[in-house]
């Protein structure tokens, strides 16, 4: 097991240590188990917008309900693959890491402002002066999230990559597994020059107070990327998989009222929009190549 592989499984544990038991199916015990991504600013916050909805879903099959928010996203990849959970709303390379490594499978892509797509984006400190990234980013500070994470990981790596860059060489001072909120603070309070991220959290966290537009700056923006989703575990029987599916995709314009800004809603999914990460991780050996 590569260094990777085996920092995920210890995040994994720790993030789901009330998972470890045998995978149980959940029809079989009337419980849905849930795994979410550390979407929000906080687990708590997570918990606290998701849970609603993920009740409603279980209450419509006859289910009750385990929820639980992991640490970080490698995590959540981690404990779908090992069928710890029966379904997770997480990141889309934590979707390719759990479908290319746990054969998981995804039901639904989810709608920001009516879209499917985000993007990554890496921010600066203020009053930082950069004209061309990343060639005048030489020696300052980074700060990546996690290594499950799309955004805050494997999109920025690429495209440094491809620019014959090796991050933790080329910057200054290089660092991992920060969450999204902390990384961002980080370059607002002046404690390191550039941060990985994505566009939404950051306007979530704009719309909620916690900082301002002009508390830091965007130096650099993937293109479009494949939203968040809805992914079930290897072993779930079809109906079910297509149960859950039609669930996320039927939900009334009221019940959809009540996601947290600026989700949207859920549309049907295949893994076609996201073969494009799935080979950004074979390109950074991270998976191994087709």
């Amino acid at each position: 097991m590569n260094r990777f592989g085996r920092r995920s499984l210890i995040l994994a544990t720790s993030a789901f240590a009330t998972l470890s038991a045998p995978a149980i199916h959940a029809q079989s015990r009337g419980t849905l188990r849930v795994g979410l991504g550390p979407q929000q600013p906080t687990q708590a916050d997570t918990r606290r917008v998701w849970e609603p909805l993920y009740r409603l879903v279980a209450e419509r099959l006859g289910l009750s309900l385990t929820l639980n928010v992991a640490n970080d996203w490698a995590g959540i990849s981690v404990a779908l693959q090992n069928e710890q959970i029966d379904i997770a709303q997480m990141g889309p390379w934590g979707y390719i890491l759990a479908h290319v490594n746990g054969g998981s499978r995804i039901v639904n892509t989810m709608l920001v402002n009516g879209i499917p797509t985000y993007k990554a984006i890496i921010v600066g400190r203020p009053g930082l002066s950069i004209a061309r990234f990343p060639e005048e980013a030489r020696g300052l500070s980074m700060q990546m999230l996690d290594r499950g994470s799309t955004s805050g990981w494997l999109v920025p790596t690429h495209f440094l990559r491809s620019k014959g860059i090796d991050p933790q060489s080329f910057f200054g001072r290089y660092a991992e597994g920060a969450s999204a909120a902390a990384a961002q603070m980080a370059t607002i309070n002046g404690q390191v020059d550039l941060a990985t991220g994505w566009d939404t959290h950051r306007n979530t966290m704009i719309r909620n107070g916690t900082i301002n537009a002009t508390s830091n700056q965007i130096i650099w923006e993937s293109e479009p990327l494949p939203n968040e989703c809805v992914v079930v575990r290897r072993g779930m029987e079809d109906g079910m998989a297509r149960r859950i599916g039609e669930l996320f995709a039927g939900l009334t314009q009221a019940e959809l009222e009540s996601l947290p800004w600026p989700y949207t809603g859920f549309v049907p999914a295949t893994h076609e929009p996201y073969k494009g990460l799935e080979q950004m991780g074979r390109d950074l050996g991270v998976l191994r190549a087709a």
